[in-house]
């Protein structure tokens, strides 16, 4: 089971390059527009087999299992075939493309973003039961998604597709810890950079965020959302070191429990553009005593209130770099 993650428009266009080699299944995909919520569920899957039969009699033979074996398989029951897409709720659309795609008996399935819009609870169950019946059957599958925990289950690897280029290609674990684009590093909470190491010291740009390093030559450069401290305050005492810059806050957003802020440095030979987590409202606290609930960084408010009164979009900022926090890599 290989994984494609990245941008939908590049992830979708890899799946359907596989799609078009010779033994593999196409996507299962419903039809959109007025007219195509009406359509009821036996035409749409009569439709898709002789689509994934491709003239190898395969999808044909497998017509009747399509209606009683696969959807059983995927939790579905028969009655399913007479209800109309549009009818379907997001859980019974994800295992009725499952269900079309084993029902096709091909080798090799793909399928993009399969387990989309199905709540957590029941996402877990379904993504794990398909990766079950994969390894039984010795199955092949390609899929897209951009969630961390649906690519728990490609043990062929992970491939990060930005831009239509393949930026990395290996275990989950090496792409999101030592993540060579975008999305991974932020599917990992994690700011990535190009650097330099060179004479024993890991460089960022021209900034004066630096730290030692063993490695040497071009490098990707890894610093947590939580690798940092902020204060509204240039001489802070929680500041413990000399390298602390100002910055501008250019954005802010909400991610999971956490509210975040994206930072741009006044002068880049001194600092670095990063996003960092300002609260986490899951209850977690920077480790101060002058911290509130979820506080991270008692320096910009000790409530939720005042950080919200104090912190706006073109908020100037002091930042400090946890530099102990950096993680170097070889671009090789």
């Amino acid at each position: 089971m290989l994984g494609i993650m990245g941008s939908p428009d590049s992830t979708t266009s890899v799946v359907l390059s596989v799609a078009a080699l010779p033994h593999v299944a196409p996507p299962p995909r419903f039809p959109t527009g007025r007219r195509s919520g009406r359509l009821r569920v036996r035409r749409w899957m009569n439709s898709y087999l002789r689509h994934a039969d491709a003239g190898s009699g395969e999808a044909a033979s497998a017509a009747a299992m399509a209606e009683s074996t696969a959807l059983t398989t995927f939790g579905l029951r028969p009655e399913i075939l007479r209800r109309r897409i549009d009818d379907l709720d997001s859980v019974d659309r994800a295992r009725l493309r499952l269900a079309a795609a084993w029902a096709s008996g091909a080798k090799w399935l793909t399928l993009i973003d399969p387990f989309a819009s199905v709540p957590g609870h029941l996402r877990t169950g379904l993504r794990n039961r398909f990766a079950e019946l994969v390894a039984h059957d010795g199955r092949g599958v390609v899929f897209s998604s951009n969630s961390l925990t649906d690519h728990t289950i490609a043990e062929a690897g992970v491939a990060d597709i930005e831009k239509d280029q393949l930026v990395a290609l290996g275990s989950l674990e090496q792409v999101v810890s030592e993540p060579r684009g975008s999305l991974p590093a932020e599917l990992s909470g994690v700011n990535v950079y190009s650097g330099l190491a060179r004479k024993g010291w890991l460089s960022i740009g021209h900034s004066a965020v630096r730290a030692r390093t063993e490695l040497d030559g071009k490098v990707f450069v890894t610093l947590g959302w939580r690798a940092a401290r902020l204060s509204l305050d240039e001489h802070d005492p929680a500041f413990t070191s000399a390298t602390v810059f100002e910055a501008i806050v250019t954005g802010l957003r909400d991610r999971g429990s956490c509210l975040q802020a994206k930072l741009s440095p006044v002068d880049t030979e001194m600092g670095l553009a990063l996003d960092v987590d300002l609260a986490d409202l899951a209850g977690v606290t920077g480790g101060s005593t002058e911290a509130g609930f979820g506080v991270i960084h008692p320096g910009l408010g000790s409530t939720i209130a005042q950080l919200r009164a104090n912190v706006r979009v073109g908020t100037h900022v002091f930042v400090e770099v946890d530099t102990s926090a950096l993680h170097a890599y070889s671009v090789e």
